[in-house]
């Protein structure tokens, strides 16, 4: 369970530092009338972390009611009460950031999420498939968030006049959009590396039900999808001449690598090194960020 947790702590790391380069190094340096000012972006992800740490709660909640030997969480009523209490602040902050870009509506999204953290945690994480979609969702969601918040306030009021931000709100969401499905890719990647784990306590992926070998030769399948629009992305943006070479060698040249050892992973081992080389890819593409915003400097 350490080691788990260590690979969440680090996707919750990655997660940080991509919304902290999509503000301070692309957007404010380019764009002059952001949607949140700094303050309000602050507060943005105070609301972002009382929601997710509600949902880390209730999670811990759910767990001491399914397994009641084990010692998770002592008073769970009292728990129950706390993660009402977070989720409530954290949608009030939010409520208050969304009413200062006068898109009252806004605050949606975060309500959406805490829905979407109550729905998987409580029924969605035991459908197969559907729940690693979920996850890496819930992942990459506070990056949609920020570019939609921080962009799409000036955007819609003056769309004719904002060639240059349309083009970058597109790119934006263009990378979260890959960054969820490589996000996607990886817990499939964790099914397969944890599965003696979930054998062992009778939990039910992909990989317990059809094992490593086949479960190694979908997911490198799978891991096409990406590869196909990491190229479709720089044959759309062939004007990007910066990034793209930074793609080519520092994101496609690695995937391939990984796809390769992924088609012949069979052991534990080997799925934890494909793991902590897909981190790695993850990385590199969160540094695309800084990357765009010398090319579109």
């Amino acid at each position: 369970m350490s080691v788990l947790k260590k690979d969440q702590a680090q996707m919750m790391l990655q997660l940080v530092v991509a919304v902290l380069l999509f503000r301070f190094v692309l957007f404010e340096p380019l764009i002059n009338d952001l949607g949140l000012t700094k303050l309000h972006f602050f507060s943005f992800l105070v609301a972002i972390g009382f929601i997710l740490y509600g949902g880390v709660l209730l999670y811990k909640i759910v767990l001491q009611e399914e397994f009641p030997d084990k010692s998770i969480e002592k008073n769970i009523e009292k728990s129950y009460y706390i993660y009402l209490g977070v989720n409530a602040i954290g949608i009030a902050i939010a409520i208050t950031v969304a009413g200062y870009i006068d898109k009252t509506y806004y605050f949606g999204f975060f309500l959406a999420l805490a829905a979407i953290l109550y729905l998987y945690i409580t029924q969605w994480r035991k459908i197969l498939v559907f729940d690693n979609v979920v996850y890496s969702l819930i992942i990459a969601f506070p990056l949609f968030n920020l570019v939609l918040m921080d962009l799409m306030p000036s955007l819609e009021m003056n769309a004719e006049h904002n060639p240059a931000k349309q083009q970058l709100l597109n790119i934006s969401l263009q990378i979260c959009a890959l960054l969820w499905l490589l996000y996607f890719i990886k817990t499939i990647v964790m099914d397969l590396k944890f599965m003696e784990l979930d054998i062992k306590h009778s939990r039910k992926s992909l990989a317990t039900i059809h094992g490593r070998l086949v479960g190694a030769k979908r997911t490198t399948y799978l891991s096409i999808i990406p590869l196909a629009l990491i190229v479709l992305f720089c044959i759309i943006h062939t004007n990007l001449t910066l990034l793209i070479g930074y793609i080519a060698i520092a994101v496609i040249i690695p995937y391939l690598i990984y796809i390769t050892k992924l088609w012949k992973a069979k052991t534990t081992e080997e799925f934890n090194s494909i793991n902590n080389f897909l981190n790695i890819i993850i990385w590199l593409t969160i540094f695309s960020i800084v990357v765009l915003f010398f090319n579109l400097k």
